[in-house]
């Protein structure tokens, strides 16, 4: 029993068979069946892959079966649960935290093994897709923001009024440049993360 058949538009559904009967609710199921007496002990409890609990009783020739529903793809893999309408106005946003998600749910969920390099693979295009863009450093946001600094500080007021703003000193352009061009480097990185991710992407189903 998986999780997605839980998220069902009416409260209960019954599924009738002449050896199984089952009530399926949105907070879980409870099923019994004939085939308690194949069971080694009276009572077993598992989850599943998608973190639902499971808790099989055997009662004389019967099985109670006891599910919870698991939890979705999106909870399990923690990625944004993004609209599909946000996802075609905003792909390039929206890419790298659904392929991370992806991965994530294709190492430890979907119900084809991962085997240890496999899993390391997809670990490392993980770390790279999610990589945080670069920040100025505490040296440069002193040189850019020293103690006391206000917006009015790059400001020349006009004599009409309003104001522009004043010419970056060599030191401050300095910081700016040297952040560009860590800028540039990271996209480049997170454009061959995307690069590699597409070239195992026929690898991702289940």
């Amino acid at each position: 029993m998986t999780g997605e058949k839980f998220r069902m538009k009416k409260w209960i559904s019954v599924e009738k068979r002449s050896d199984y009967i089952a009530a399926y609710t949105r907070f879980g199921s409870i099923s019994i069946d004939k085939y308690g007496r194949t069971l080694d002990k009276w009572w077993k409890y598992s989850r599943n892959r998608i973190e639902g609990h499971s808790l099989r009783i055997r009662i004389w020739k019967f099985s109670v079966d006891i599910d919870t529903p698991g939890k979705s793809y999106v909870e399990l893999t923690g990625c944004p649960d993004y609209s599909l309408g946000w996802i075609l106005d905003e792909f390039d946003s929206s890419f790298n935290d659904i392929a991370i998600a992806s991965l994530k749910y294709h190492q430890s969920y979907s119900v084809c093994y991962c085997d240890p390099e496999r899993f390391a693979k997809y670990q490392d295009l993980i770390d790279r897709l999610g990589e945080p863009g670069p920040r100025f450093t505490d040296e440069e946001m002193a040189i850019l923001h020293p103690p006391g600094w206000t917006l009015e500080d790059e400001l020349e007021p006009l004599p009409g009024g309003g104001a522009l703003l004043k010419p970056s000193p060599p030191e401050k352009k300095a910081v700016f440049a040297a952040y560009r061009e860590r800028e540039t480097e990271h996209h480049r990185r997170i454009q061959q993360a995307r690069h590699d991710f597409v070239d195992i992407m026929p690898q991702l189903w289940s």
